[in-house]
């Protein structure tokens, strides 16, 4: 799978038709928790699936200089969305976390170590969803940015779970 591929022919069948559009919409709906996608992959993104048939653009009308250029899907670009969406969803790879990671191997401190670590990163971990919980009300009307800030609250939450669990347990 190539995300930023999919991600940018999401965009494009979206609406979001000519790159500060699609910069807008990722900056405002938190995409980058998860995706690496910024700026210049957009563009690069949208510079080669124009050069593999994929999206075609025109011209904008403009007052000054030359027009925004506004991207539409082919029926290429349409079953590469649906190829790379379905790749996506049917895909079992594990997720990485670095906190997951660290909440195991501190059971190799001591636990007079160990436990203001974890409390720290729950502590941590609140701050974040207090932080999402601002940003959710900030879009109330954007169901996008509603998906990902809930999905990433749950997922702070979960881990907060298993890190009182190791703190309970050891």
């Amino acid at each position: 799978m190539q995300q930023p591929r999919m991600i940018v022919l999401a965009l494009v069948a979206q609406g979001r038709d000519y790159g500060l559009a699609m910069e807008e919409f990722v900056e405002r709906s938190r995409m980058r928790l998860w995706a690496k996608i910024g700026g210049s992959t957009i563009y690069k993104a949208l510079k080669d699936l124009e050069r593999d048939k994929c999206l075609t653009s025109k011209r904008g009308e403009a007052k000054r200089g030359p027009g925004k250029k506004v991207f539409s899907l082919t029926f290429k670009g349409e079953k590469e969305l649906q190829a790379q969406v379905g790749e996506a969803l049917a895909s079992d790879a594990s997720v990485y976390s670095d906190r997951i990671a660290g909440l195991i191997l501190s059971l190799s401190l001591p636990k007079v170590e160990r436990a203001p670590l974890i409390e720290h990163s729950i502590a941590g971990l609140d701050g974040a969803i207090k932080q999402l919980r601002k940003e959710r009300k900030l879009h109330p009307g954007d169901e996008v940015a509603g998906i990902v800030l809930d999905y990433y609250a749950a997922i702070y939450k979960a881990e907060q779970k298993a890190m009182r669990a190791v703190l309970e347990r050891t």
